[in-house]
């Protein structure tokens, strides 16, 4: 590779304009610094502990639209780190004067960067400017390829991309050639769990652009896209203050929302009054209630709304389903009861993403006082819930139910939180009332027009307005009417006319099944089974569903997601390799109404299917909940730690470090909170100092603090200090952390340290003492002790890191 650049610099310069030869010689160094930030994040992520690929999790996201100035951030960050666990002269004047670089490295990049920023990127490049900017940049590629070519790849006859002897040789997957040329990375992105990088070849004669796919376990899964769940944690601006909260708030239900100005300001309103406790929507069916809602709350979310102190901390979304599995099959819920009391277990699933048995035991009244308890003891008020329970109409038809469904909403909205209700009818209950009506005819106009141009419906898109005028009139202004005469004439390509008569001889289940029927009939048996699994099972729509369900009926992953994306059944929100769908009520009613159509036999293997991805989802969950730390809820209570987090998980971590100050002085007794600043600072910011005296603090406020107790071990490993982290991870085993863990952190600070060491044949005793106890941690792993899953796998990453070692070295003294 060094030859491919090395060609390319004298091909730049061969180049008569000065302008011309600086911009090309500005993308070939784009291009190297690329190429050494992904060879160094690849060769990290198999050689460096996990705790310290955390620091790269925010840089590796942005990596996926890349600017100039990023790779040195990645280099400055996990270039100590190598240094710490494989060699110290690697990159050897990058951050201090040699006697070949001066000043060092990473001060002229930074210097180079700024002027990009300022001229090429924001401004203008003259002549002089260019004459002066042409040698620096050439010497910039020259000296970059010198003090990194431990990270720029030789090219194997094989094709195999390795990297230097110092780094054993290391194969690199990553696809930074193309065609046998360096590239400069454009974009990279994941659909439906699927990486796809997107690129330019380094040419001046023929820089062609391409999409390559890349493998499931590339360097970019490295990114902290964990399980989307229930609940997410999002962060909003009132009167100029951060502050955040949890959500499970669906995606809008469609993009070309229109009109409905009035309904919002009156939601907004309700909102801001902290006197009334209930909301109630009410319309005819078709006027796109849960569509209001649901744009609301998602403005809500993204901070396009004007709100007022104080806000609620946890917003629950529930819809009312009347259908369940049972060992019979498919059946309807019966009684209000049942339907209303998974209302506030959705609500408790923030606290407890797999609800406890007794949680299932109660119900009523019983449920709601259990609920209160548990809140009570999370610090909740009546005040910091706000519930939003769609369809209610569907839970009550006699005089009876109507009056218990009212009395549930009631004790709800008093005891645990304020609520919002849709419904197609007055409910008994004392609530502000927002009725939905028709649209406004110049509302109904835009809409019609909006979606023929989204779903390329001809007919409509040549109709003129009077026409149009006409058709919503027809339609009674209803929003869901005019979605499905386009939705139909797009996909049918049939005229006005004939989609007219098709909608007005339905009724409005026989309508439903109009709005799906088409896409239906399109997804061959073993789509149409995934989607029937899905909607059975209880758990979410995400990437282990999906896939489990996938697994069960035989079908490739991105075949179901093409042809889901084909629909309108819902939407799919990626999250990196990680994604959740979220189906639209009325397709997910229309799915439950194809079970119900089914054989019994056949309705029986969808249950199984979906037993087993329930089953699938638990494991998942369990193994997380597990792994996740009780430390977490106590580190983040107060609003300044929330938005620490917050901060740090979107890589802004001047704000993330400001907001830890202050939520330090505002709890200055958290143990909890101390450990997890410490560790901010030892893997965010590399400031060991100031995180040994954070750990130090949080064990002083919690001697049974056993996270700082192992966190301030591994600060100690890595300083090389063994027999004092031996010290402190024993005393994590007596607060509770298995053998196994114990021993596995034991062989890690060893390994690490011989992997460093300068005579390693002296310090061959490291390595052997290594094997030693990852051996004898993999015989007492028991499954049954708590991070066993967990540490079983690194456990298993370790061993053959240190027995590849032990091979390579018994052969070279051989």
């Amino acid at each position: 590779m060094n030859n491919f650049y090395n060609k390319i610099i004298a091909e730049d310069l061969e180049q008569e304009n000065t302008k011309a030869k600086l911009l090309s010689q500005t993308s070939t160094l784009r291009s190297l610094l690329q190429l050494i930030a992904v060879s160094m994040i690849e060769f990290s992520r198999e050689t460096l502990p996990e705790g310290e690929l955390n620091k790269l999790s925010g840089l590796v996201e942005r990596l996926c639209n890349p600017t100039d100035g990023l790779p040195i951030e990645i280099i400055n960050t996990i270039l100590p780190s190598l240094r710490s666990y494989q060699d110290p002269s690697l990159g050897w004047g990058w951050f201090k004067d040699s006697n070949n670089i001066k000043p060092n490295l990473s001060m002229q990049l930074s210097d180079w960067v700024a002027f990009r920023n300022s001229r090429a990127g924001h401004g203008v490049i003259d002549e002089k400017i260019a004459e002066t900017w042409l040698p620096k940049t050439t010497h910039l590629i020259r000296q970059t390829l010198k003090t990194f070519k431990d990270f720029i790849p030789n090219t194997s006859k094989d094709g195999i991309l390795l990297l230097s002897p110092k780094l054993s040789n290391y194969t690199v997957d990553m696809p930074i050639i193309y065609r046998s040329s360096p590239i400069v990375i454009s974009k990279v992105e994941c659909k439906k769990g699927i990486w796809k990088l997107k690129g330019q070849v380094l040419s001046n004669k023929n820089a062609e652009q391409f999409v390559v796919t890349l493998k499931e376990d590339n360097i970019f899964s490295l990114r902290e896209a964990r399980n989307p769940e229930r609940y997410t944690l999002a962060e909003v601006i009132v009167e100029n203050e951060d502050l955040s909260f949890y959500h499970n708030i669906p995606n809008r239900e469609t993009e070309t929302f229109e009109g409905r100005k009035k309904e919002l300001e009156k939601l907004n309103e309700w909102l801001n009054d902290e006197d009334s406790r209930m909301c109630l929507i009410y319309g005819d069916g078709g006027y796109g209630k849960t569509t209001l809602v649901l744009e609301f709350l998602n403005r809500y979310v993204e901070d396009k709304l004007e709100l007022s102190l104080p806000i609620p901390e946890v917003l629950s979304f529930h819809s009312a389903k009347l259908t369940r599995w049972t060992e019979k099959g498919l059946e309807n819920l019966q009684g209000v009861a049942n339907v209303m009391d998974e209302c506030v277990r959705e609500l408790m699933r923030l606290f407890m993403p797999n609800l406890p048995k007794d949680w299932y035991q109660v119900d009523g009244n019983a449920l709601i006082q259990k609920a209160i308890g548990y809140l009570k003891q999370e610090k909740y008020t009546r005040d910091d819930i706000l519930l939003i329970f769609d369809n209610t109409e569907t839970l009550a038809t006699d005089t009876h139910e109507v009056e218990s469904l009212g009395e549930f909403l009631v004790a709800v909205s008093k005891k645990i939180g304020r609520l919002i209700i849709t419904s197609r009818r007055r409910e008994f209950v004392y609530a502000t009332p927002i009725p939905v009506r028709e649209l406004e005819e110049g509302e109904c106009l835009n809409l019609i027009k909006r979606l023929a141009e989204d779903c390329n419906a001809i007919a409509i898109q040549k109709a003129g307005d009077a026409r149009l005028r006409s058709i919503c009139k027809q339609l009674t202004y209803k929003p869901l009417l005019i979605s499905a005469l386009v939705k139909y004439i797009g996909t049918t390509k049939t005229s006005i006319e004939e989609a007219k008569q098709n909608i007005f001889k339905r009724s409005n289940q026989e309508l439903l099944e109009f709005l799906y029927e088409d896409a239906w009939a399109r997804m061959n048996q073993s789509q149409k089974s995934v989607c029937m699994t899905l909607v059975a099972a209880a758990s979410p729509i995400d990437q282990t569903t999906v896939r489990k369900a996938c697994q069960l009926t035989e079908i490739p992953l991105e075949e179901f997601h093409k042809a889901f994306d084909e629909t309108n059944f819902g939407t799919t929100n990626s999250y990196g390799e990680q994604f959740k769908i979220e189906l639209v009520n009325l397709a997910e009613q229309f799915f439950e109404k194809q079970i119900s159509n089914l054989q019994l036999a056949e309705q029986k293997n969808i249950r199984e299917y979906a037993d087993e991805v329930d089953k699938e989802f638990e494991k998942i969950n369990t193994i997380e909940a597990e792994y996740k730390q009780d430390r977490v809820a106590e580190a983040f209570r107060s609003p300044f730690a929330k938005a620490a987090k917050i901060a740090a998980e979107k890589g802004n971590i001047e704000n993330a470090e400001e907001n830890y100050e202050l939520a330090i002085c505002d709890e200055p007794f958290n143990s909890a909170l101390h450990d997890r600043y410490a560790w901010f600072l030892f893997h965010k910011m590399n400031d060991s100092d100031r995180a040994e005296e954070l750990w130090k603090k949080s064990i002083e406020l919690n001697p049974n603090n056993c996270d700082a107790v192992v966190n301030m071990a591994l600060c100690k490993y890595r300083s090389n200090q063994i027999d004092k982290g031996d010290l402190l991870i024993e005393e994590a085993r007596k607060l509770g952390r298995t053998f196994a863990f114990c021993n596995y952190n034991k062989a890690k600070a060893r390994y690490y340290s011989w992997i460093r060491s300068s005579d390693k044949q002296a310090d061959i005793d490291l390595l052997n003492d290594s094997f030693s106890l990852l051996t004898t941690a993999t015989r007492n792993n028991s499954h049954k002790d708590r991070y066993s899953a967990k540490v079983e796998e690194e456990i298993r990453d370790l061993f053959f890191k240190v027995r590849t070692q032990k091979i390579k070295y018994l052969q070279q003294t051989a």
